[in-house]
Formats: C-alpha cells, structure tokens, sequence
C-alpha cells in the first residue's frame, strides 16, 4: 500500500495520518498491507458513510439459510474424507461423538487456520498450500471515561490512532467511541491494567475479546483457490484478497456458482441462467 500511495504522490503525512489510521482501525495492521486491502479500508474508514443490518449483520446468513431451505445441523466437523462419489464428513454433536455422513460437494465457510478439521492425505497437500497466516487481533471493550491521550488536549469524538512506532510504544493501534461512555480499543497483545489505568481515568466493566481476527496481509501475497479439490470449495478464500462482509458475499455467490458447475457437470456458468429473477429474492431485513 505505501509504494502504491507514493507512486500516485500521497505524501508521507496523508499516509500516517490518514491511511494508515484506517488500517489501525479496520485491520488492525500498518502500510506494508497489499493495496487492495489498503483501499478497501479507506473506503470504510474515510470515504462516504458505512452501512449495516439493522439488529445486527448476523441475520443476513440467518436469513438466506431460512430462506433455502436447507436443514441446519449443529456440529463440530472433524475429519473430511474423499471418494469416487464425493466427500464423507465426521462430526461430533453435543449428545452424539463420531458420526459420519457422505456429501456430492462440500463448501467449507471458515477460515482453515483454526478450524480444527483434518483431511484424508489425498486432499491435504491441496488443503495445506491454501492455509493462511491471520493478524491477532485484541479487542477491549471498556465502559468508563476516557483520559486525555496528550495532556491538556480535548480527545476528539471520533477514532483516536497512533502512527505505527507509537502503536508498539504504547500498546495499542486504535481507541472507538462506541457511545453512552463505551470504547473499543484494538491492540495486538493483551492489555495490562496498568496500561488501561492510563488510557481511562474511570472503568466501570471491561471485556476482552483475542481473536485472529484478519489475514496477515503482506506483499508479495498470493491468493487461495475458491476449489481446493473438485467437489470441494472455500469460501474464505476470498478474505486472502481484503476482509468484510460484502467481501464474503462475494466469496460466497461464486462459491454457489461453481457448485452448480460441478454438479450439473457443466463447462461454465452462465450467471442469469442460475439467478433468474435475482430482484424476486430480495427482501428488507
């Protein structure tokens, strides 16, 4: 991203004070991401307004698993095995260990770093190579005051960053306002109470949340392959490229696609003949 802002001449002071703000406060990550990821997050941190599902973004997957039909069985997958005639999967589910059920295809709709899945040794040269390292990612959520960050200046109501040398000075890459006196507050290690201490002069609750939130962008970066084996597909491909719920969107309408490639044994897709009357399917959630 910093070689392509300097080669359209964005000085060094619009990349830390601006680009690389969004960065911390998106991706919790610097310059040094590919450029496409780079825009993406200055498109949802300082162009034009963001937008989300009112109640929340999760009904967006509830609703389109409503809407198709499909059973929803809720289980731990284990093991993922190949045959002539597709794909055998073993999972667990809360009352029963070890079952096992054979599909023509199998999507899978989450990040292979840790979704604890083993594969048959057929399929796990072609799984392995599509394994992505991901940026950890602490998110503390505080409810208090938050203390002046340079003493005698008022903080402003918006995101609050540091350059990158000062984001590991200081321990942290961004602070949100997330309203009625609640902060998020991005880090990439766990926070100390001491550290805390200083940024708040008062804490009523704090509740962390340490995930590996996005891949570790970096360049030179190749991306995964949406068809790990025929018959076999990874959605999460696609966050390789940039993270966000349209990017999964994306990811997840071309998934569909080559399913129904695969399985009507077809050469190509062509879109309007798979998604005729796509308006019909809209609803306002």
């Amino acid at each position: 991203m910093r070689e392509e802002l300097k080669s359209l001449g964005v000085s060094d002071l619009i990349q830390e004070e601006l680009v690389a703000a969004a960065l911390h406060a998106n991706y919790n990550q610097d310059l040094d991401v590919n450029a496409f990821v780079g825009f993406v997050s200055v498109a949802g941190g300082l162009v034009g307004n963001l937008w989300k599902v009112g109640g929340g973004n999760f009904q967006l997957p509830a609703k389109v698993l409503q809407k198709s039909g499909a059973d929803l069985v809720k289980a731990k997958v284990t093991y993922i095995s190949s045959s002539e005639s597709g794909y055998t999967l073993t999972y667990s589910t809360t009352d029963t260990p070890g079952l096992s059920e054979h599909f023509d295809a199998v999507v899978l709709a989450t990040p292979l770093h840790d979704a604890e899945i083993t594969f048959s040794e057929d399929l796990q040269s072609s799984v392995s190579t599509q394994i992505k390292p991901f940026q950890r990612t602490i998110a503390t959520f505080v409810n208090g005051a938050l203390a002046p960050l340079i003493p005698g200046e008022v903080n402003t109501d918006d995101v609050l960053t540091v350059n990158s040398k000062e984001a590991k000075e200081i321990g942290f890459s961004s602070i949100g306002s997330k309203g009625n006196s609640n902060y998020k507050v991005f880090s990439k290690e766990p926070l100390t109470v001491t550290q805390l201490a200083k940024m708040f002069s008062k804490i009523n609750e704090v509740k962390v949340v340490d995930w590996m939130a996005y891949p570790k962008y970096s360049v030179p970066d190749t991306l995964p392959d949406f068809e790990l084996a025929p018959g076999l597909y990874y959605i999460n491909a696609i966050e390789s490229a940039a993270s966000a719920i349209e990017m999964s969107c994306i990811g997840s309408k071309n998934v569909a696609l080559l399913v129904h490639q695969y399985l009507n044994k077809m050469d190509a897709v062509e879109q309007g003949g798979v998604c005729k009357d796509a308006k019909g399917y809209r609803e306002e959630l």
